[in-house]
């Protein structure tokens, strides 16, 4: 019960001076929101484009482009080869008819294309899909070396490449993402613990009596914790609010229409946007104890 009336004591005491001083608790509370958002923001980019390589890596495709003229028999020792591949998940003949319609179904403005150059410039292929698990982009290099240069291949295509610079830009923006909202973390420490001694020096005398009536340190510095931890959860509240917000407003409207990338853009997690108002408590807590070991509270 003493337990529960010291912290019932904490949070009234926390909430009464975050009222009396709410101008300076709101700029501190607004410096942890545009922190946080600036940190959901990358991290927000970065599981986008971790979602849209993972929906890609399911459909790795290496194209085969044929010779001319090629033998029937060549074409399906290469399916079959390729079929029993165990990295292979499965390969599509694509005769030069076939790869004519459907280029005139993607680009009906270039239909006259063919006529107008007086032959089907398109080759015959073997588009081969390559099966989805970790290993997959090993697998493709190892199937584009393997058959470059095999009987009745003229050239090979792949999208792997493409892959692994994405890859590498989820890499960047989430080293970017943390070297900027972790300094903005280090100045909301600072500006709530500024906040926290300003607060402490209005009530000096209140805290002198208290510790002349035998209130012991913790009893003394419990509501400067709390009070810490309400700004960090506030301000870790308001900044997932505000990257909700802007997602609402500017991303996803701006992809919907997007063949791309619309139909794959998607908030925080709700373990991430969870993780960041728990960031901004762990700030409130920091910059609160950071103030009080200042200061003979």
């Amino acid at each position: 019960m003493a337990l529960l009336r010291a912290l019932r004591y904490f949070v009234e005491e926390a909430f009464i001076s975050l009222w009396r001083s709410r101008l300076i608790h709101a700029v501190s509370i607004g410096t942890i929101a545009v922190s946080l958002l600036v940190l959901g923001t990358f991290l927000t980019v970065a599981s986008n484009l971790h979602a849209a390589v993972a929906e890609w890596s399911r459909k790795i495709q290496i194209v085969l482009y044929l010779e001319d003229g090629l033998e029937g028999r060549i074409r399906e020792s290469l399916e079959r080869r390729l079929a029993g591949d165990p990295a292979v998940a499965g390969v599509e003949h694509v005769t030069q008819e076939e790869a004519l319609r459907r280029f005139r179904r993607l680009f009906p403005d270039l239909q006259r294309l063919p006529e107008d150059l007086g032959e089907n410039p398109f080759p015959a292929s073997l588009e081969v899909t390559v099966r989805a698990d970790q290993d997959a982009l090993a697998n493709v290099d190892r199937l584009v070396v393997e058959y470059t240069q095999a009987p009745g291949v003229e050239q090979v295509q792949y999208d792997s490449l493409w892959i692994r610079r994405l890859n590498t830009a989820i890499q960047l923006v989430r080293w970017i993402g943390g070297f900027l909202g972790g300094i903005l973390v280090i100045a909301s420490v600072f500006t709530i613990s500024n906040v926290i001694r300003l607060t402490a020096y209005t009530r000096q005398d209140e805290l002198d009596i208290m510790r002349l009536v035998g209130a012991t340190r913790a009893y003394v510095q419990g509501p400067f914790v709390v009070e810490g931890v309400i700004q960090g959860g506030l301000g870790g509240l308001a900044g997932v609010g505000l990257l909700w917000l802007a997602f609402r407003m500017l991303v996803g409207r701006a992809l919907a229409s997007s063949d791309l990338l619309g139909r794959a853009v998607v908030f925080l997690p709700i373990q991430l946007a969870a993780a960041i108002v728990i960031g901004g408590m762990v700030v409130g807590i920091v910059g609160s104890l950071v103030s009080l070991r200042r200061m003979p509270v």
